[in-house]
C-alpha cells in the first residue's frame, strides 16, 4: 500500500492536535508498537497497509520519544512468540514490516496471545523487573539469521529506568487468555505503571472486539479503538487521525 506522508508537517500536525486537547507541552513518553502476526493478520502484513498503520504513529514517537523512535514488538500465541523487533524512525520506516518481520519473527501465522507480549513490553520500559511471562529472551541477530536467513535488528536492549510508556497494539481478532491478560493488566494497575495501553482492534469484517472492550470498561490505563476499514483509516488526515487516537483518557494520562 503506497502512502504519501510528510513526517515533519505531520508532527506539526500532532503538535497542534495536542495543544487543542490541552496539552501545551508534549510529555517525555516512549512508544511501543506491537503488531500481531497471526495467521489471520497475514493479507494486511503482505499488502503493507500494516506498516502504512505504523508509518502514521513515526510523527508520535518524533514529538514524545526522546530518541524519536518506536520500539517495535511482534506476538502471536505463546511465551515464546512475544518477540522484540527493533526501532522504527523516521529513516528506516519504508517496507519495515516487509524487511523484518514478514516470515521472520518468532510465531509467524500463529494463534493470538496478548499476556505474552504485554509482559515482555512492561519489561522492556523497566516496570516488570524479571521475566514473570517465562518469555525467552531476544537472541543474537546470528540466531535468527540461521532460522529465517537475512539480517535481523539487534536484540532489545536491557532496561535500566522505569520510563512512562505509550504501548499501542494492533490486532485483528480474539485471543486466547483472556484471564491471564486481565491478569496482567490488573497487576501493572495495582503497581501504578506509567504505562498506557492502547488496542487498535482491527477488522474489515465487522468485528466488535467485546474483550477489548472490556479490559477498556475495566482498567484507566487500558483504551480500545476499532477500526473498521484499516485502508481507510490509514488514508485518514492527520488531524483525523489524531482525533481518532487521542481520547479524552488517554489525554488525562499524557498530562500527568
Amino acid at each position: 500500500m503506497a502512502l504519501q506522508l510528510d513526517l515533519n508537517k505531520s508532527q506539526q500536525k500532532l503538535v497542534l492536535s495536542l495543544k487543542k486537547a490541552g496539552i501545551v507541552t508534549p510529555p517525555t513518553v516512549d512508544i511501543a508498537f506491537v503488531l500481531d502476526v497471526s495467521g489471520s493478520f497475514e493479507d494486511e502484513h503482505v499488502d503493507g497497509v500494516t506498516n502504512a498503520l505504523m508509518t502514521r504513529l513515526v510523527p508520535w514517537g518524533m514529538i514524545f520519544d526522546p530518541d524519536e523512535k518506536l520500539d517495535v514488538f511482534t506476538f502471536s500465541n505463546g511465551p515464546r512468540h512475544a518477540h522484540y523487533v527493533g526501532e522504527v524512525t523516521s529513516a528506516n520506516h519504508d517496507r519495515y514490516v516487509e524487511r523484518w518481520i514478514i516470515g521472520r519473527v518468532p510465531g509467524w501465522k500463529g494463534g493470538t496471545d496478548y499476556s505474552y507480549v504485554l509482559e515482555k513490553v512492561l519489561e522492556h520500559f523497566g516496570w516488570l523487573v524479571s521475566s514473570a511471562s517465562g518469555a525467552i529472551p531476544s537472541a543474537s541477530p546470528g540466531f535468527f539469521q540461521r532460522i529465517f536467513g537475512g539480517a535481523t535488528p539487534v536484540a532489545a536492549p536491557a532496561a535500566t529506568a522505569k520510563r512512562k510508556s505509550l504501548v499501542v497494539v494492533v490486532t485483528d481478532g480474539d485471543n486466547s487468555d483472556k484471564d491471564r491478560t486481565e491478569e496482567v493488566l490488573a497487576k501493572s494497575e495495582a503497581r501504578g505503571d506509567l504505562a498506557y495501553f492502547l488496542f487498535l482492534g482491527v477488522s474489515n469484517q465487522g468485528g466488535t472486539f467485546p474483550f477489548l472492550r472490556k479490559i477498556g470498561d475495566r482498567f484507566d490505563n487500558t483504551a480500545v479503538v476499532i477500526v473498521s476499514d484499516i485502508r481507510g483509516f490509514v488514508g485518514l488526515s492527520d488531524e483525523e487521525l489524531n482525533e481518532r487516537l487521542l481520547g479524552a483518557e488517554l489525554v488525562r494520562w499524557l498530562s500527568r
